[in-house]
């Protein structure tokens, strides 16, 4: 990260900052030829090798902007998420199999939650029967809630598994 911050910085002549908040990202502004200020950005870690630059275009409705998209024929690949505290994002592929992303700033962005178990809720995770709740809380057979005992239960049968082991080899 320090690296590559300073390889924009100098060649571009950005100020490039940390953001408030948990979450390891810099702002990036940039000014025009004429002085003025220019387009702004940002600057996240990459996660995995293949992972690449995504261009987001400020919408003022992630919501809005992701029907369009599909209508045009192009696809959500990573749907509205929370940036808490400061917007929510989307990444979409056009018809041409262009990656970019949308973003609508928003201060009072927050990121739903599970109310039982508090587990982050996208759409594979939320429940059919009642968006509240996740998958893990809320059986997807009979919407009967767990219990947190269950839930707990389940939690670590999946990390288990996750693992290779039984409960036994753990």
């Amino acid at each position: 990260m320090e690296r590559a911050k300073k390889f924009y910085a100098e060649l571009f002549d950005w100020k490039i900052e940390k953001f408030p908040g948990p979450i390891d990202y810099y702002a990036i502004t940039t000014t025009a030829e004429n002085g003025e200020e220019g387009l702004d950005g940002g600057l996240v870690k990459r996660e995995e090798p293949q992972d690449t630059i995504v261009n987001y275009v400020d919408v003022p409705s992630v919501d809005e902007h992701i029907v369009k998209v599909e209508k045009l024929g192009g696809k959500v690949v990573v749907p509205k998420m929370a940036i808490p505290g400061i917007g929510y994002a989307a990444v979409c592929i056009d018809t041409e199999n262009n990656t970019f992303g949308l973003w609508e700033c928003d201060e009072d962005a927050k990121m739903k939650q599970c109310e039982s178990c508090g587990m982050p809720l996208d759409e594979k995770t939320t429940s059919k029967f009642d968006d509240r709740y996740c998958i893990h809380c809320q059986d997807q057979q009979s919407g009967e809630l767990a219990t947190k005992e269950q839930v707990r239960e389940g939690s670590i049968k999946s990390a288990m598994q996750f693992m290779g082991k039984t409960r036994e080899e753990a």
